[in-house]
């Protein structure tokens, strides 16, 4: 249609009815399988205090200086979509009193939402995005990483997802990524005559940033960059050889990625991404770590944390979806119409999984059937006056060579059932 007043702004999508089939099968998995791990779920606001990113992220990173939706509001404060749920739902735990009271409380949340970024739109990213996000909140221990690894290797498996990978490293303590930074600035100066003004830019603020490059010039360079295997900690290093032998023990696959970076300052140790070869650059599907520091920066108080986030989007591209729901169809050739509305509401509340579809009662029972056939309908349930007096239906079975029968409302039930399994 041409002459729409306004059409969808570019970098947002229209999600139709079979794509977000998709959407709804993935979330109510996801419902179903958090409460197995004990995670509660939370609702994040759309819009938050651009402070809080700013704080958080941080004011130089390109989420906050060129990704973020942002406004004054009314009364003078700015306002921002939210870019991310880390932070939002740190916020939210900690101004709901969920994770500390004299002391860190342990709690494990997760969210699913919309979040939003100004980025180049491309296959795998939009502008509003979905993204599934868990946080636990209290324990120091590595039995949070383990658990968290484990249940986004469930999750996958669930979803019959095959062809993604665990990638994951440890990038120890503040100190260290301190002193790792020190070495890559010293390694990149030789470069600088092939890095562009954002880049340099880039360098001066947080340099570990540049190693998540897409631009393949300067992936040539960081190939070669130092890695910060070489920096970590003692107590950092054990804790990771710790994660890896579990991990063997419990048959989860991995590849320890040594060049695998968080670019944002709260992160410490843990490290991880699961990635698939099938979404092109977009490569990452799930991506988190441990983010002890966080809640200093934004609550004044140190509760260790590890989390991550996965695009739903993504997901629902890799998924491949085949509706346990039969189409039934109704066909009214009757002159009873309040007859017909009961059996109609009856039908709608009998408990198992099919979707109902009406046909048009203005046509006759031949073109009827014929539409039935067009909606993909598995029956077709047909009432005429003779059904009506004698409680019945006549069931047409449309993709076998059962004959037509009458059957009583008590059998629709278990013949639905039958069909969908």
């Amino acid at each position: 249609m041409g002459n729409l007043i306004s059409k969808k702004i570019r970098g947002f999508r229209d999600i139709l009815p079979d794509e977000s089939q998709k959407f709804l099968h993935i979330e109510n998995l996801i419902n179903n399988v958090m409460p197995l791990y004990d995670i509660e779920q939370v609702r994040l606001p759309a819009l938050e205090s651009a402070n809080l990113f700013q704080r958080s992220i941080g004011e130089t990173s390109d989420i906050v200086t060129k990704e973020m939706y942002s406004f004054d509001d009314r009364n003078g404060e700015t306002l921002c979509m939210i870019p991310e749920g880390t932070a939002s739902c740190l916020r939210l735990a900690l101004e709901n009193n969920l994770i500390y009271d004299r002391g860190p409380k342990k709690k494990r949340l997760y969210y699913i939402s919309p979040m939003f970024r100004h980025e180049r739109p491309q296959k795998g990213r939009y502008r509003q995005f979905t993204q599934l996000g868990v946080e636990f909140y209290g324990d120091e221990s590595i039995h949070d990483d383990i658990d968290l690894l484990l249940l986004t290797s469930n999750l996958f498996h669930k979803l019959d997802l095959n062809d993604i990978n665990l990638h994951l490293n440890t990038i120890g303590s503040t100190d260290d990524r301190e002193k790792y930074s020190i070495k890559l600035i010293e390694y990149f100066h030789k470069y600088e005559k092939t890095l562009s003004d954002v880049q340099k830019k880039t360098l001066s603020k947080n340099p570990m940033r540049l190693l998540d490059t897409k631009d393949p010039l300067l992936q040539e360079i960081v190939s070669s960059a130092p890695i910060i295997t070489d920096f970590i900690n003692k107590n950092s290093y054990k804790n990771f050889d710790l994660i890896l032998n579990q991990l063997n023990d419990l048959g989860i696959p991995f590849i320890h990625d040594s060049r695998l970076v968080r670019g944002l300052d709260y992160y410490n140790d843990l490290v991880f991404e699961w990635k698939t070869s099938k979404l092109g650059s977009q490569d990452a599907v799930c991506a988190g770590g441990r983010y002890n520091n966080l809640s200093s920066i934004i609550g004044d108080t140190c509760i260790p944390a590890v989390g991550f986030a996965m695009g739903i989007d993504r997901m629902v591209e890799l998924f491949q979806y085949n509706s346990s729901r039969i189409n039934i169809g109704f066909a009214d050739i009757s002159d009873k119409h309040s007859s017909i509305s009961l059996i109609i509401k009856d039908l709608r509340e009998l408990d198992c999984n099919f979707n109902l579809k009406i046909m048009d009662r203005n046509k006759s029972l031949t073109k009827q059937i014929k539409q039935a056939d067009k909606e993909q309908c598995e029956l077709l349930l047909i009432v005429g006056e003779d059904e009506i007096s004698n409680n019945m239906f006549t069931i047409k079975h449309l993709r076998n060579d059962e004959k037509d029968r009458k059957i009583t409302f008590s059998e629709v039930k278990d013949i639905i059932l039958g069909h969908s399994t």
